[in-house]
């Protein structure tokens, strides 16, 4: 078995122990924490040139603009003509890495997530907290294996207005002066914290006065609660803003200044919106 196919099951058979260092097969002895050490072949070489015409890869940007870092059983990873995938590590649900930028899919708590390189935990999405290292690979964000339980996965909403659908794929929440959360679901634009220059994402779902807390009780607009669909797009409404007329969250993990998780379904005049939003939190949404 290659390296990338076996890379999924590794971060599985990693995930039931409490250090991903110590996996019970021996294919996986190289998996190891980056600020634990990592081998000597552990990392994405920056220097290096790209390669095409079959060259061995890590990730797409290993190879020429022209081609994508394809893996496949026989052969292992190798540059190869194709498109290369748009989805963003830590945001992005996937199911083979030619839906990432990056190339490289991964387990993640809920379902499997887009990864990309890194030489320390720092460079990772919240969704994917660990810079881990594999022999063939090199270093990528992976998964918190105690974070199962607490819910941590990526973001996942559906919009059903009649016959028109739409969804959104990654959240941030910042913390309003009295404590409270205000949360923003997107599709589209930029993945990093919001700043004035941000580019507009295409749909957002501002929820506001969302309790801190990981208490799995029930929360809606007898608590304060308020949701608000802006379709930049105008894929769902012609609205330039929608008010829900009822909303309900249910909280399923909180931790200060890194992420809240929780299911919500939020229904509007002209449809409902319903799913799992993971938030990581951004200073540049806090009041």
């Amino acid at each position: 078995m290659s390296a990338r196919p076996a890379l999924v099951l590794l971060l599985a058979l990693a995930a039931c122990q409490s250090d991903p260092a110590v996996v019970p097969d021996a294919a996986a002895a190289d998996v190891v924490s980056a600020d634990d050490g990592a081998p000597a072949d552990a990392g994405v070489d920056a220097a290096k040139s790209p390669v095409d015409g079959g060259g061995p890869c890590s990730f797409n940007r290993d190879c020429v603009a022209a081609e994508r870092c394809a893996c496949d059983e026989a052969t292992g990873c190798r540059c190869a003509p194709g498109p290369r995938g748009a989805g963003v590590a830590g945001v992005t649900a996937c199911a083979s890495g030619n839906d990432c930028a990056s190339a490289l899919c991964v387990e993640a708590a809920s379902g499997s997530l887009c990864s990309d390189a890194c030489a320390a935990p720092a460079d990772c999405p919240a969704a994917l907290p660990r810079c881990l290292s594999i022999s063939g690979v090199g270093m990528f964000c992976a998964r918190d294996p105690s974070a199962r339980d607490a819910g941590v996965g990526g973001t996942a909403l559906a919009a059903t207005f009649g016959a028109r659908r739409a969804g959104f794929e990654r959240a941030q929440h910042g913390v309003l002066s009295d404590g409270r959360l205000i949360v923003e679901a997107h599709s589209g634009g930029d993945p990093a914290c919001p700043t004035m220059s941000s580019p507009t994402p295409r749909r957002t779902l501002a929820l506001r006065n969302l309790r801190a807390t990981a208490e799995a009780t029930p929360q809606t607009q007898a608590d304060g609660l308020t949701a608000i669909l802006f379709d930049f797009g105008g894929d769902l409404t012609s609205a330039p803003l929608v008010r829900a007329s009822a909303v309900r969250v249910v909280p399923s993990s909180y931790l200060a200044n890194g992420s809240v998780s929780f299911e919500v379904t939020a229904t509007f005049p002209e449809g409902t919106i319903t799913g799992t939003v993971v938030a990581p939190h951004c200073d540049s949404l806090d009041d």
